[in-house]
């Protein structure tokens, strides 16, 4: 027996890349997705999936990769997201926000070498608000997160490198299975270990 319908998708994109320098690049996106019989999981029991009719998300996305000096270099990016329910369904009205869609996300990532074998590496990571479920009830906040590394070249081929992740020991909400099954994000955590290329 059926239980869903099969999900179908029209996606429409434009982008355009510059290479603003030869170590250095941007990258910039619009796009629409359409998807219809999409499903998700119910907001009070995550055990059942529902039917929740047709979907709509506009975007933008752009980016930046490479290097800005010899010794600095970055990967980045921006994205903004309206993902929102067309066709209304007994599990979500006209017009609801997609779960878990955020309107905006940001990251970006440095990496500076001090000296020849020493090397440093700082993140941001941004996400605006979202909903946990399709009923738009429960609300996942926003939260601004910073990761860090340092690295050191022992020889050639071997690294020995430490990474920070939340630096700030920041208190957030990663994603969720329902509006009563929330999952946090990570606490402060150290790793430290050793790259070997053979």
């Amino acid at each position: 027996m059926q239980q869903v319908k099969p999900e179908k998708f029209n996606n429409y994109e434009m982008g355009v890349k510059w290479e603003l320098a030869r170590s250095l690049s941007l990258t910039t996106a619009v796009y629409r997705l359409d998807r219809t019989n999409t499903r998700s999981t119910d907001p009070n029991d995550p055990t059942r999936i529902v039917q929740t009719g047709t979907q709509r998300t506009n975007g933008f996305e752009a980016g930046a990769q490479g290097s800005i000096t010899r010794a600095w270099k970055i990967a980045g990016g921006y994205a903004y997201q309206d993902a929102f329910v067309i066709s209304a369904t007994t599990a979500a009205h006209g017009g609801a926000q997609v779960a878990q869609v955020p309107h905006h996300m940001f990251s970006v990532w440095n990496n500076y070498r001090l000296l020849p074998r020493l090397g440093a590496g700082l993140g941001i990571l941004n996400r605006s608000d979202m909903f946990a479920a399709i009923d738009n009830t429960v609300t996942l906040p926003s939260y601004t997160r910073a990761d860090a590394a340092v690295f050191f070249s022992l020889t050639e081929r071997m690294r020995l490198q430490a990474n920070v992740e939340n630096v700030f020991d920041k208190r957030y909400f990663l994603n969720a299975d329902s509006n009563t099954n929330i999952s946090p994000g990570f606490p402060r955590a150290v790793r430290i270990g050793v790259t070997a290329v053979f």
